[in-house]
Protein backbone atom coordinates (compact mmCIF):
# COMPACT_ATOMS: atom_id res chain seq x y z
CA UNK A 1 0.00 0.00 0.00
CA UNK A 2 1.36 3.38 -0.91
CA UNK A 3 2.56 5.25 1.98
CA UNK A 4 0.86 9.23 2.58
CA UNK A 5 3.62 11.24 2.41
CA UNK A 6 4.20 14.86 4.32
CA UNK A 7 6.45 17.68 3.59
CA UNK A 8 8.15 20.18 5.87
CA UNK A 9 9.65 23.40 5.55
CA UNK A 10 13.22 23.28 6.34
CA UNK A 11 14.20 26.99 6.12
CA UNK A 12 14.23 27.37 9.81
CA UNK A 13 16.28 23.68 10.37
CA UNK A 14 18.98 25.03 8.43
CA UNK A 15 19.72 28.40 8.49
CA UNK A 16 23.29 29.46 9.90
CA UNK A 17 22.00 30.69 13.58
CA UNK A 18 19.05 28.77 15.80
CA UNK A 19 16.41 30.84 16.69
CA UNK A 20 13.72 29.23 18.77
CA UNK A 21 12.06 28.55 16.32
CA UNK A 22 14.75 26.70 14.56
CA UNK A 23 15.16 25.13 17.95
CA UNK A 24 11.52 24.11 17.48
CA UNK A 25 11.74 22.66 14.18
CA UNK A 26 14.65 20.59 15.05
CA UNK A 27 12.71 18.94 18.55
CA UNK A 28 9.56 18.14 16.24
CA UNK A 29 12.03 16.46 13.14
CA UNK A 30 13.43 14.33 15.91
CA UNK A 31 10.50 13.50 17.45
CA UNK A 32 8.84 12.15 13.95
CA UNK A 33 12.03 10.61 13.35
CA UNK A 34 11.72 8.53 16.91
CA UNK A 35 8.36 8.32 15.74
CA UNK A 36 9.20 6.16 12.89
CA UNK A 37 11.78 4.77 14.14
CA UNK A 38 9.83 2.89 16.88
CA UNK A 39 7.73 2.29 13.90
CA UNK A 40 9.96 -0.45 12.68
CA UNK A 41 9.31 -2.03 15.17
CA UNK A 42 5.66 -1.90 16.50
CA UNK A 43 4.45 -2.51 12.56
CA UNK A 44 2.35 0.81 13.31
CA UNK A 45 1.65 2.59 9.87
CA UNK A 46 3.27 5.71 9.15
CA UNK A 47 3.91 8.75 6.62
CA UNK A 48 7.09 9.21 4.45
CA UNK A 49 8.47 12.34 6.10
CA UNK A 50 10.17 14.63 4.07
CA UNK A 51 12.24 18.29 4.73
CA UNK A 52 12.13 20.66 2.15
CA UNK A 53 16.12 22.70 1.71
CA UNK A 54 18.14 25.14 -0.57
CA UNK A 55 20.65 22.80 -2.34
CA UNK A 56 23.77 24.12 -0.47
CA UNK A 57 22.10 22.99 2.90
CA UNK A 58 22.93 19.51 2.60
CA UNK A 59 25.52 19.54 5.00
CA UNK A 60 23.53 21.04 7.73
CA UNK A 61 20.31 18.84 6.98
CA UNK A 62 22.88 15.18 7.28
CA UNK A 63 24.58 16.53 10.58
CA UNK A 64 21.50 16.02 12.36
CA UNK A 65 21.78 12.09 11.76
CA UNK A 66 18.25 12.00 10.87
CA UNK A 67 17.19 7.74 10.57
CA UNK A 68 14.25 7.94 8.79
CA UNK A 69 13.71 11.79 7.99
CA UNK A 70 14.65 12.41 4.27
CA UNK A 71 15.06 15.45 2.20
CA UNK A 72 13.72 17.06 -0.99
CA UNK A 73 15.95 20.04 -2.43
CA UNK A 74 14.94 23.42 -4.01
CA UNK A 75 16.92 24.09 -6.45
CA UNK A 76 18.33 27.46 -5.84
CA UNK A 77 20.53 28.69 -2.21
CA UNK A 78 18.99 29.21 1.22
CA UNK A 79 19.45 33.10 0.34
CA UNK A 80 17.55 32.89 -2.66
CA UNK A 81 14.99 30.54 -1.26
CA UNK A 82 14.74 32.79 2.19
CA UNK A 83 14.48 35.76 -0.28
CA UNK A 84 11.52 33.80 -2.57
CA UNK A 85 9.52 32.41 0.28
CA UNK A 86 10.16 36.41 2.35
CA UNK A 87 8.70 37.93 -1.35
CA UNK A 88 6.35 35.32 -2.02
CA UNK A 89 7.61 34.32 -5.23
CA UNK A 90 7.83 30.77 -4.18
CA UNK A 91 6.02 28.49 -6.96
CA UNK A 92 3.88 25.86 -5.60
CA UNK A 93 5.61 23.24 -3.63
CA UNK A 94 3.42 20.88 -4.59
CA UNK A 95 3.92 20.98 -8.33
CA UNK A 96 7.45 20.07 -7.37
CA UNK A 97 7.36 17.50 -4.84
CA UNK A 98 3.82 15.94 -5.06
CA UNK A 99 0.48 15.85 -3.52
CA UNK A 100 0.43 15.54 0.62
CA UNK A 101 0.51 17.58 3.67
CA UNK A 102 2.56 19.91 3.99
CA UNK A 103 3.61 21.74 7.66
CA UNK A 104 4.99 25.49 7.26
CA UNK A 105 6.16 25.93 10.66
CA UNK A 106 7.41 29.72 10.32
CA UNK A 107 4.04 31.32 10.71
CA UNK A 108 3.76 31.99 7.01
CA UNK A 109 3.35 29.15 4.63
CA UNK A 110 4.43 28.61 1.23
CA UNK A 111 2.37 28.23 -2.21
CA UNK A 112 0.25 25.42 -2.90
CA UNK A 113 -1.80 24.28 -6.08
CA UNK A 114 -3.61 21.09 -4.71
CA UNK A 115 -2.86 20.08 -1.31
CA UNK A 116 -3.75 20.82 2.16
CA UNK A 117 -1.34 21.84 5.24
CA UNK A 118 -0.64 23.04 8.84
CA UNK A 119 0.76 26.29 9.93
CA UNK A 120 2.83 26.72 12.92
CA UNK A 121 1.80 30.13 14.84
CA UNK A 122 4.30 30.38 17.43
CA UNK A 123 2.77 33.50 19.50
CA UNK A 124 1.61 36.77 18.82
CA UNK A 125 4.12 39.17 19.88
CA UNK A 126 4.01 41.05 16.37
CA UNK A 127 0.41 41.99 16.71
CA UNK A 128 0.21 42.24 20.88
CA UNK A 129 3.42 43.56 22.09
CA UNK A 130 4.59 45.46 18.37
CA UNK A 131 6.46 47.72 20.36
CA UNK A 132 9.55 45.17 21.41
CA UNK A 133 9.54 43.84 18.11
CA UNK A 134 11.71 44.90 14.62
CA UNK A 135 8.83 46.89 13.00
CA UNK A 136 10.15 45.17 9.53
CA UNK A 137 9.52 41.55 10.71
CA UNK A 138 6.35 42.58 12.55
CA UNK A 139 5.24 44.01 9.62
CA UNK A 140 5.45 41.38 7.11
CA UNK A 141 3.96 39.08 9.86
CA UNK A 142 1.07 40.69 10.65
CA UNK A 143 0.34 41.19 6.66
CA UNK A 144 1.26 37.47 5.84
CA UNK A 145 0.34 35.34 9.03
CA UNK A 146 -3.58 36.36 7.70
CA UNK A 147 -3.01 35.44 4.13
CA UNK A 148 -1.76 32.20 5.14
CA UNK A 149 -4.41 31.39 7.40
CA UNK A 150 -6.79 31.76 4.72
CA UNK A 151 -4.83 28.75 3.15
CA UNK A 152 -4.18 26.78 5.74
CA UNK A 153 -6.64 24.18 7.31
CA UNK A 154 -5.07 23.15 10.67
CA UNK A 155 -3.18 25.90 13.06
CA UNK A 156 -0.37 24.43 14.90
CA UNK A 157 0.69 26.69 18.13
CA UNK A 158 3.26 25.91 21.40
CA UNK A 159 1.26 26.92 24.45
CA UNK A 160 -2.20 26.90 26.17
CA UNK A 161 -2.09 30.91 26.42
CA UNK A 162 -0.93 31.10 22.43
CA UNK A 163 -4.07 29.40 21.39
CA UNK A 164 -6.32 31.71 23.35
CA UNK A 165 -4.66 34.55 21.62
CA UNK A 166 -5.33 32.84 18.22
CA UNK A 167 -8.48 32.39 18.92
CA UNK A 168 -9.69 35.25 20.13
CA UNK A 169 -7.50 37.42 17.64
CA UNK A 170 -8.03 35.74 14.48
CA UNK A 171 -11.51 34.44 15.09
CA UNK A 172 -11.06 30.83 14.64
CA UNK A 173 -12.72 27.96 15.84
CA UNK A 174 -10.70 26.31 18.61
CA UNK A 175 -11.00 22.73 17.13
CA UNK A 176 -8.66 23.76 14.41
CA UNK A 177 -6.23 24.75 16.70
CA UNK A 178 -3.75 22.13 18.62
CA UNK A 179 -1.16 22.75 21.15
CA UNK A 180 2.25 20.83 20.59
CA UNK A 181 4.90 22.38 23.31
CA UNK A 182 8.47 22.52 23.12
CA UNK A 183 9.93 20.29 25.17
CA UNK A 184 13.97 19.78 27.09
CA UNK A 185 15.42 16.83 25.28
CA UNK A 186 16.55 14.63 28.34
CA UNK A 187 19.12 13.24 26.60
CA UNK A 188 20.82 16.68 26.21
CA UNK A 189 19.50 18.65 29.16
CA UNK A 190 20.38 16.69 32.86
CA UNK A 191 22.43 18.25 35.35
CA UNK A 192 26.08 17.98 34.73
CA UNK A 193 29.13 17.07 36.99
CA UNK A 194 31.57 19.68 38.12
CA UNK A 195 34.28 18.66 36.48
CA UNK A 196 32.35 19.54 32.86
CA UNK A 197 30.75 22.57 34.13
CA UNK A 198 34.09 23.78 35.05
CA UNK A 199 35.56 22.79 31.33
CA UNK A 200 32.93 25.17 29.77
CA UNK A 201 33.11 27.61 32.53
CA UNK A 202 36.69 28.19 31.36
CA UNK A 203 35.92 27.60 27.68
CA UNK A 204 34.41 30.40 27.87
CA UNK A 205 35.72 32.84 30.24
CA UNK A 206 33.06 32.56 33.31
CA UNK A 207 34.83 32.54 36.37
CA UNK A 208 33.24 32.16 40.09
CA UNK A 209 29.15 31.87 40.52
CA UNK A 210 26.78 33.54 38.51
CA UNK A 211 23.20 34.34 38.07
CA UNK A 212 22.14 33.48 34.22
CA UNK A 213 20.03 35.06 32.04
CA UNK A 214 19.84 32.97 28.89
CA UNK A 215 17.68 34.37 25.86
CA UNK A 216 18.06 36.75 22.99
CA UNK A 217 19.45 40.57 23.99
CA UNK A 218 15.92 42.34 22.74
CA UNK A 219 13.02 44.69 24.34
CA UNK A 220 10.55 42.09 24.57
CA UNK A 221 13.28 39.78 27.36
CA UNK A 222 12.86 42.72 29.50
CA UNK A 223 16.75 41.97 30.94
CA UNK A 224 16.43 46.01 31.59
CA UNK A 225 14.42 45.19 34.73
CA UNK A 226 16.43 42.08 35.59
CA UNK A 227 20.04 44.43 35.73
CA UNK A 228 18.18 47.06 38.21
CA UNK A 229 17.05 44.17 40.12
CA UNK A 230 20.66 42.55 40.59
CA UNK A 231 22.27 46.14 40.62
CA UNK A 232 20.06 47.07 43.69
CA UNK A 233 21.13 44.08 45.52
CA UNK A 234 23.77 44.92 47.95
CA UNK A 235 27.39 44.86 46.99
CA UNK A 236 28.49 41.75 49.43
CA UNK A 237 26.41 39.99 47.44
CA UNK A 238 26.89 41.17 43.24
CA UNK A 239 30.42 41.26 44.19
CA UNK A 240 30.44 37.33 44.85
CA UNK A 241 27.31 36.51 42.55
CA UNK A 242 27.84 37.85 39.32
CA UNK A 243 25.25 38.43 36.24
CA UNK A 244 25.73 36.52 33.03
CA UNK A 245 23.95 36.99 30.38
CA UNK A 246 24.08 34.88 27.12
CA UNK A 247 22.46 35.51 23.64
CA UNK A 248 22.69 36.66 20.58
CA UNK A 249 22.01 40.90 20.08
CA UNK A 250 18.74 41.30 18.94
CA UNK A 251 17.06 44.95 18.12
CA UNK A 252 16.39 47.90 20.11
CA UNK A 253 19.13 47.24 22.27
CA UNK A 254 21.01 50.15 22.64
CA UNK A 255 18.99 51.52 25.87
CA UNK A 256 20.22 47.88 27.42
CA UNK A 257 23.85 48.28 26.59
CA UNK A 258 24.36 52.00 27.59
CA UNK A 259 22.71 50.44 30.95
CA UNK A 260 25.03 47.69 31.25
CA UNK A 261 28.15 50.06 30.31
CA UNK A 262 27.02 52.62 33.06
CA UNK A 263 26.74 49.65 35.23
CA UNK A 264 29.91 47.72 34.56
CA UNK A 265 31.48 51.33 34.87
CA UNK A 266 30.24 51.30 38.01
CA UNK A 267 31.89 48.24 39.32
CA UNK A 268 28.99 45.89 39.35
CA UNK A 269 29.93 41.99 38.36
CA UNK A 270 27.67 42.03 35.02
CA UNK A 271 29.42 39.62 32.14
CA UNK A 272 29.10 38.01 29.19
CA UNK A 273 30.61 34.80 27.58
CA UNK A 274 33.96 35.22 25.63
CA UNK A 275 32.20 33.42 22.85
CA UNK A 276 29.11 32.51 21.12
CA UNK A 277 27.79 29.80 23.42
CA UNK A 278 27.15 26.39 21.43
CA UNK A 279 24.48 24.44 22.15
CA UNK A 280 25.98 21.33 23.34
CA UNK A 281 27.65 23.61 26.16
CA UNK A 282 24.52 24.90 26.88
CA UNK A 283 23.30 22.61 29.92
CA UNK A 284 26.68 23.00 31.47
CA UNK A 285 26.43 26.70 31.49
CA UNK A 286 22.86 26.04 32.93
CA UNK A 287 23.78 23.60 35.74
CA UNK A 288 26.42 26.00 36.85
CA UNK A 289 24.07 28.67 37.46
CA UNK A 290 23.11 29.49 40.78
CA UNK A 291 19.69 30.47 39.12
CA UNK A 292 17.91 31.00 36.04
CA UNK A 293 16.36 34.19 35.99
CA UNK A 294 13.69 34.97 33.09
CA UNK A 295 11.68 38.28 33.18
CA UNK A 296 10.12 38.66 29.33
CA UNK A 297 7.22 40.72 29.47
CA UNK A 298 5.72 37.95 26.86
CA UNK A 299 6.69 34.77 25.63
CA UNK A 300 5.09 32.21 23.28
CA UNK A 301 6.06 29.40 25.51
CA UNK A 302 9.36 30.27 27.29
CA UNK A 303 12.36 27.00 26.49
CA UNK A 304 15.19 28.06 28.79
CA UNK A 305 13.05 27.99 32.07
CA UNK A 306 12.13 24.32 30.95
CA UNK A 307 15.58 24.09 30.33
CA UNK A 308 16.73 24.94 33.61
CA UNK A 309 14.46 22.72 35.76
CA UNK A 310 15.43 20.02 33.49
CA UNK A 311 19.04 20.75 34.40
CA UNK A 312 17.88 21.05 38.42
CA UNK A 313 18.64 24.79 38.55
CA UNK A 314 16.19 26.93 40.04
CA UNK A 315 14.13 29.51 37.75
CA UNK A 316 12.62 32.75 38.28
CA UNK A 317 10.24 33.92 36.10
CA UNK A 318 7.74 36.52 34.95
CA UNK A 319 3.71 35.17 35.69
CA UNK A 320 3.06 36.65 32.62
CA UNK A 321 1.49 34.88 29.16
CA UNK A 322 2.75 31.26 28.82
CA UNK A 323 5.32 31.02 31.53
CA UNK A 324 3.27 29.61 34.54
CA UNK A 325 2.45 26.91 31.73
CA UNK A 326 6.06 25.99 30.85
CA UNK A 327 7.67 26.50 34.99
CA UNK A 328 4.53 25.09 36.70
CA UNK A 329 5.00 24.93 40.70
CA UNK A 330 8.81 24.40 40.07
CA UNK A 331 10.00 27.75 40.18
CA UNK A 332 9.00 30.79 41.54
CA UNK A 333 6.41 33.42 39.32
CA UNK A 334 6.96 37.36 39.97
CA UNK A 335 5.07 39.94 38.30
CA UNK A 336 7.59 41.20 36.12
CA UNK A 337 6.68 44.86 36.28
CA UNK A 338 7.48 44.78 40.36
CA UNK A 339 11.62 45.24 40.38
CA UNK A 340 11.35 45.23 43.83
CA UNK A 341 9.40 42.36 44.47
CA UNK A 342 12.32 40.67 41.55
CA UNK A 343 14.78 41.87 43.72
CA UNK A 344 13.65 40.64 46.69
CA UNK A 345 13.25 36.99 45.79
CA UNK A 346 16.88 37.27 44.57
CA UNK A 347 18.26 38.68 47.73
CA UNK A 348 16.27 35.53 49.41
CA UNK A 349 17.52 33.37 46.95
CA UNK A 350 20.62 34.73 47.42
CA UNK A 351 21.07 34.89 50.93
CA UNK A 352 19.26 31.18 51.39
CA UNK A 353 19.60 29.29 48.15
CA UNK A 354 19.22 25.90 49.87
CA UNK A 355 15.47 25.24 50.35
CA UNK A 356 14.60 26.10 46.65
CA UNK A 357 17.80 24.37 45.36
CA UNK A 358 17.42 21.04 46.73
CA UNK A 359 13.81 21.71 45.77
CA UNK A 360 14.25 22.10 42.18
CA UNK A 361 16.56 19.20 41.56
CA UNK A 362 13.64 16.76 42.18
CA UNK A 363 10.59 18.72 41.05
CA UNK A 364 12.45 20.54 37.71
CA UNK A 365 13.54 17.53 36.04
CA UNK A 366 9.66 15.79 37.14
CA UNK A 367 7.78 19.27 35.90
CA UNK A 368 10.27 19.68 32.55
CA UNK A 369 9.59 15.56 31.65
CA UNK A 370 6.37 17.04 31.58
CA UNK A 371 6.63 17.98 27.99
CA UNK A 372 7.98 15.82 25.32
CA UNK A 373 9.10 16.25 21.82
CA UNK A 374 7.76 13.02 20.96
CA UNK A 375 4.05 13.73 22.42
CA UNK A 376 4.37 17.14 20.55
CA UNK A 377 5.37 15.16 17.26
CA UNK A 378 2.63 12.53 17.31
CA UNK A 379 0.44 15.92 17.46
CA UNK A 380 1.65 16.83 14.54
CA UNK A 381 0.89 13.55 12.94
CA UNK A 382 -2.87 13.57 13.78
CA UNK A 383 -2.97 17.38 12.85
CA UNK A 384 -2.10 15.41 9.54
CA UNK A 385 -4.50 12.77 9.75
CA UNK A 386 -7.63 15.58 10.38
CA UNK A 387 -6.45 17.17 7.02
CA UNK A 388 -7.26 13.89 5.12
CA UNK A 389 -11.27 13.82 6.74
Amino acid sequence: MKRNKIFIDGLGLVEGHFSGVGQYILGITRGLDDILEEAKYTGDPVPEIYVIIPYDSRRKFKSYHFKNIRYKIFPVSFRAMSALWRRRWLPPMDLLYGRGAYIFPRFVSMPLAFSKSVLVIFDLSYELYRQYSDEKNAHFLSTQVRKSLQKTKKVITISDNAKREIIDFYKLPANDIKVATPAADERMFYRRGSKEIEDVKRKYGIEGNYILALSNLEPRKNLNALVDAYCALPKEYTNNVALLLVGVSGWKTEELFNKILGKVEEGYNIIRPSEFVKDKDKPAIISGAQILVYPSHYEGFGMPPVEALACGTPVIAADNSSLPQAVGKAGILVPIEDTKRLQKELLEFIKNPEPLTKKTLTAGPEHAREFSWQKSSQTFLDSVEELRR
